[in-house]
């Protein structure tokens, strides 16, 4: 195997087999959100942070200057095989983050960009448990911001 993302996602997943705070919500789950990442990176000519964090990534996953408003800002990307909804778990939405949906494809192995929000706007989105046991806020893909508005936005 000479594919570094999934080499890294094997490794990832193997550390958290049987850990008390592992919440795999999909086989694969770890590849599937390295892939959004990759996709993301791809997209903008940034660099996949493949540093193993035990801990997790504390949904930092880049970081973009923007023009308008004129400032750095964290981007975490949350990628899923059925992306219909940008979700993030109630209590954990960062309000000055950028949240990035991306949709993963498994017959190629990759994924797409979708959309885009600000987390001020996640946060006070509505609220639905998608039958994991957890609270979501959540927006449709159909809503999301589109990746070219964040393009024109970012500041190089």
């Amino acid at each position: 195997m000479d594919d570094p993302v999934a080499i890294e996602a094997a490794r990832r997943h193997a550390a958290h087999v049987n850990h008390p705070t592992h919440r795999p919500l999909s086989v694969n789950y770890e590849l599937i959100a390295l892939r959004g990442e990759q996709a993301f990176a791809d997209t903008f000519g940034l660099a996949i942070d493949l540093t193993a964090r035990p801990g997790g990534d504390g949904g930092r996953d880049f970081e973009l200057r923007l023009l308008y408003p004129p400032q750095r800002f964290i981007v975490d990307v949350k990628c899923a095989i059925r992306a219909f909804n940008l979700i993030v778990e109630r209590g954990h939405v960062a309000p000055k983050t950028i949240y990035v949906l991306a949709q993963y494809n498994p017959r190629n192995d990759r994924a797409h960009l979708v959309g885009w929000q600000w987390g001020e706007i996640l946060r006070q989105a509505p609220v639905k448990d998608f039958g994991y046991g957890i609270s979501n806020h959540y927006i449709p893909a159909n809503q999301l911001r589109n990746i070219t508005e964040l393009h024109m936005r970012r500041a190089l």
